[in-house]
């Protein structure tokens, strides 16, 4: 029996194992989906969507700052819809005095929540996942405008039998970051992440327990252009951008994801020195995959993100 056929069978083990199927199984909060803890470690390795300066600015004097964030995604595959809401906090600073190296240290919270499904099987009512994640990384500065990322995190999910109960994954990543200035009137981005992740009980109990290891190719672009006209009297950039995430090695849910972001970056008082940069990034978010069993049961989301550095 190939891996393939190993995950269909271990399906039928676990607890509405007919709706994963029939529906694409897009609230699996562990891993092999765009709503897991797997594929949120993913966005905290490379967002490129994120309120953080670019290239040699990140470790300059203002390189030492706090982020908060929030997301609110609504996404559905056909028969089945549902939310997460997303909280974020980052702190980074430089490793001491001097260094132009920082230390950065990720902590997102995800709340899943699953719609009402109706099969063969008859109408089953959804159900509510809660996930969160530690990443702690470390940005090395390899060239002016390129940053290497070492990061390592791991994540929880304490959910019900709905979604195939608890699930923890370990997660070691390295992302790069290259920015090209002055394209136009301009800059690109091009961003690029490289993780290994594997399945782990530790923490929670769980009643389906099947190890799982992936790689995951997090690759993408960003074009961030300064607006000449200003919102709210303050200076402002518009910044577009198109990610691609696949897994490989054990199978997964979904293998490819693919995200195009809109976003608007605007500074706050610039007379403050420490507000050089822009302090609010308020975005919208498309993210598209399809079920790797099945072709009819593509997932489908669109996400309203917003940030704030200080």
């Amino acid at each position: 029996m190939n891996k393939t056929m190993a995950v269909i069978a271990g399906l039928a083990l676990i607890p509405g194992a007919a709706r994963a199927q029939t529906y694409g199984g897009a609230y699996y909060p562990t891993y092999g989906s765009p709503n897991s803890v797997q594929f949120q470690a993913m966005r905290s390795a490379l967002d490129l969507e994120d309120v953080q300066p670019e290239g040699e600015d990140r470790f300059g004097p203002e390189g030492d700052a706090d982020t908060i964030g929030g997301a609110l995604t609504y996404w559905g595959t056909p028969g089945q819809t549902g939310q997460r809401y997303d909280v974020r906090y980052q702190h980074a600073r430089r490793v001491f005095k001097g260094s132009r190296a920082r230390l950065v240290i990720d902590a997102p919270i995800n709340v899943l929540h699953a719609g009402t499904v109706t099969t063969s099987f008859g109408t089953e009512k959804g159900d509510t996942a809660v996930m969160g994640t530690v990443n702690v990384g470390l940005e090395l500065p390899a060239r002016p405008n390129w940053i290497l990322t070492p990061r390592v995190s791991y994540g929880v999910a304490a959910a019900s039998d709905y979604f195939g109960g608890n699930g923890e994954l370990a997660t070691g990543s390295l992302s790069s970051r290259y920015q090209i200035r002055q394209v136009g009137r301009g800059d690109l981005i091009i961003g690029n992440a490289v993780a290994y992740t594997h399945s782990a009980k530790l923490i929670t109990s769980q009643k389906y327990f099947a190890p799982t290891v992936n790689w995951v190719f997090r690759n993408g672009i960003a074009y961030q252009l300064p607006l000449k006209s200003r919102m709210f009297g303050r200076q402002a950039s518009l910044r577009a951008s198109y990610v691609y995430t696949v897994s490989t090695k054990d199978p997964t849910l979904y293998k490819h994801e693919h995200e195009l972001g809109l976003s608007i970056g605007v500074r706050t008082r610039e007379a403050e020195q420490k507000n050089r940069f822009e302090q609010i990034r308020i975005g919208l978010l498309y993210t598209h995959s399809d079920f790797a069993f099945s072709k009819n049961s593509g997932y489908d989301a669109g996400t309203i993100t917003l940030g704030y550095r200080f």
